[in-house]
């Protein structure tokens, strides 16, 4: 069964290029993709993905604004969120994470960083499956 993952990226040129490229790999399906969080914080609670990957400088409601809102949320509190940024400063990563996003990637995106991300990330929603039965 493959992982399934939500896309949060207002740029739609690389919010394309991701949907297309997770689809397209053995084992991960992108089941909605977003340009913005208003968006997202109304699908979500019914798509239910296994992997949340959102851009932190979204137009409106940011990625952290969203973030906080989904844990807040009893049906998507235990889903792994990852950010996703140009913003490469020690400060802003620090401050994600800090936030509760379960890692940080930066744009341009390094594929194996990321593929190790989404491992890490799925193994994380997988322990939740089998501590909720």
């Amino acid at each position: 069964m493959p992982i399934t993952l939500s896309i949060v990226e207002d740029n739609e040129q690389l919010r394309n290029t991701l949907a297309r490229e997770l689809n397209r790999a053995d084992g991960f399906k992108c089941l909605s993709h977003y340009g913005t969080s208003e968006d997202t914080l109304k699908d979500i609670p019914k798509v239910r993905p296994e992997i949340v990957l959102m851009d932190i400088n979204l137009p409106g409601i940011s990625g952290i604004e969203a973030l906080n809102i989904l844990r807040e949320d009893p049906s998507t509190a235990h889903i792994p969120v990852l950010a996703l940024s140009a913003n490469a400063m020690t400060r802003d990563i620090e401050k994600c994470l800090e936030a509760g996003f379960f890692s940080y990637l930066t744009k341009p995106i390094k594929i194996r960083e990321f593929m190790e991300s989404l491992d890490t990330a799925f193994e994380f929603a997988q322990e939740h499956v089998r501590r909720s039965n």
